[in-house]
């Protein structure tokens, strides 16, 4: 079996070290691709771009320090549109307090909470009783992990970027080495991804999926761009195991 992406060199490996499998049914088989989670939406029209090209998690920063920062009604448009083409809405909370992230998140209709910084991520085991999380991890240039979990529960989703998400800032692949976690979904890449290497990344760590924010940007560095878009998401789905 072997692993093929827009030209990427073929790699031989064994259905079990890879982040998405392929499946029996009634004997054909069946393309699993890695999930994209397109990050930093700012109005409802990027939404739909972004849905209607394939995204399944859309992302909204509740953040008011970042530049791609939305309102509460700016977030439940977006969260609106998500789930009406069967996406689901995803905001990004950055060292925010539990009666902030409890309220924002309901008032903007979540699907899911993402936790940046330390404040935030401390309260991980009160909110994952009643709310589905991403839990960040942040690797220096190296590849090597800032910050470690030590959960011994089950989450809903890992996500390793840079040390400044967001900045369009990648890391070493090749020396990072994703630590033993208890994931329901498993874990998302992010930083400095584009439609260039979003295929060379996906072959050095084997994500269950991906997360792009700036590589999907126009050049005012906040409103996506279709074209982007869609070129991203076409060579994630252009990954697939060939029997």
């Amino acid at each position: 079996m072997s692993f093929t992406c827009n030209g990427v060199a073929s790699l031989n490996k064994t259905l079990s070290a890879i982040s998405f499998s392929t499946k029996q049914c009634h004997g054909d088989t069946r393309k699993i691709h890695p999930v994209v989670k397109m990050c930093g939406i700012t109005s409802a029209r990027d939404a739909e771009m972004a849905v209607k090209a394939g995204a399944e998690l859309i992302g909204m920063i509740l953040w008011p320090n970042s530049k791609r920062s939305v309102s509460l009604l700016e977030a439940k448009e977006i969260s609106r549109v998500a789930q009406s083409y069967g996406a689901e809405s995803v905001g990004v909370f950055v060292d925010d307090n539990e009666e902030t992230i409890l309220r924002m998140s309901d008032s903007c209709d979540l699907n899911i909470v993402q936790l940046h910084g330390d404040e935030s991520r401390a309260l991980v085991h009160t909110l994952s009783k009643n709310n589905r999380i991403i839990y960040v991890l942040n690797a220096d240039d190296n590849g090597k992990l800032i910050n470690t979990p030590d959960i011994e529960y089950e989450l809903d989703w890992y996500l390793v970027d840079s040390a400044k998400g967001g900045s369009g800032k990648g890391f070493n692949w090749q020396k990072f080495q994703m630590p033993s976690v208890k994931s329901k979904n498993g874990w998302l890449l992010a930083g400095g991804l584009h439609a260039d290497n979003v295929c060379e990344a996906f072959s050095a760590l084997k994500p269950n999926g991906v997360d792009v924010s700036s590589g999907i940007c126009a050049p005012d560095g906040i409103q996506k761009d279709a074209d982007r878009i869609n070129s991203f998401i076409s060579n994630v789905k252009s990954m697939n195991f060939l029997s």
